[in-house]
């Protein structure tokens, strides 16, 4: 996938490689060749690291450049989410392993300053993995989180009266993603999560709203708008207090 950026003042490129289990994702320049690292900060034009739920759900309009914010590119995150990966716990961690790769090589390999703007999204499976690096990512970077249906989100500071919260909160053991409901202040950064309630047309997603309607996995899960740059502008972006907007939709 070739992709590039284009900041106010001037055009840059930047490569991203994902070394982790032999999968690589790289912004190439217009020739195709990746240009080499710089030996000092500079300041980078806006990206949106996507992570795309089980079996890549989500994916097609997340990837939609015409949907990010800020004309930021968005960047796949690879990771395991196949229907033959069925090990969900260790499918969160390479998905987490490979977002902090591409961060790491962001910031250090490729020298964009702690100021360029990141935007990271996650969709259902995805959304634990962007979530487990927004709660762990150290702080002083300029990083906006969206989630879509993160099964771990929290019950309460939502619109919505008597919020359940995720499923994996539910669960009597540890779920792919952690244990337990997210808390409260655990984002480091502001963090919009979003999740189809008892409104929506297909009913309230089981995994985000955690109940007993098995069918919503297939009446509501899958439909969600996926258009972050119009999710934040009706959300709006950080910060937020507890660095957490949580809301239900509708």
């Amino acid at each position: 996938m070739t992709n590039s950026f284009v900041p106010p003042r001037r055009r840059w490129f930047l490569a991203i490689v994902l070394s982790i289990a032999g999968v690589a994702s790289a912004l190439v320049g217009s020739a195709g060749t990746v240009q080499a690292a710089p030996r000092r900060a500079q300041p980078c034009g806006p990206v949106m690291f996507v992570v795309p739920g089980y079996q890549d759900g989500g994916a097609q309009k997340l990837l939609d450049p015409a949907l990010a914010p800020e004309g930021a590119n968005p960047v796949r995150i690879p990771y395991p989410n196949s229907a033959t990966d069925i090990n969900l716990y260790t499918d969160v961690d390479a998905g987490v392993a490979n977002l902090r790769t591409a961060l790491y090589n962001l910031y250090v390999t490729y020298g964009c300053d702690l100021n360029t703007k990141v935007y990271i999204v996650g969709f259902s499976l995805g959304a634990l993995v962007a979530g487990t690096v927004l709660e762990t990512e150290p702080p002083g970077r300029n990083i906006q989180g969206i989630l879509f249906a993160d099964g771990r989100r929290q019950p309460g500071e939502s619109n919505w009266p008597g919020d359940p919260g995720g499923l994996i909160g539910h669960l009597p053991v540890p779920g792919p993603g952690g244990a337990g409901f997210r808390p409260l202040d655990g984002f480091k950064y502001p963090t919009l999560s979003l999740c189809n309630g008892p409104n929506s047309a297909g009913g309230s997603d089981l995994i985000c709203f955690g109940g007993a309607n098995l069918d919503s996995y297939f009446t509501s899960h899958p439909y969600y708008s996926f258009d972050v740059a119009t999710e934040l502008r009706i959300h709006g972006e950080g910060p937020y207090p507890h660095n957490l907007r949580n809301r239900v939709i509708p």
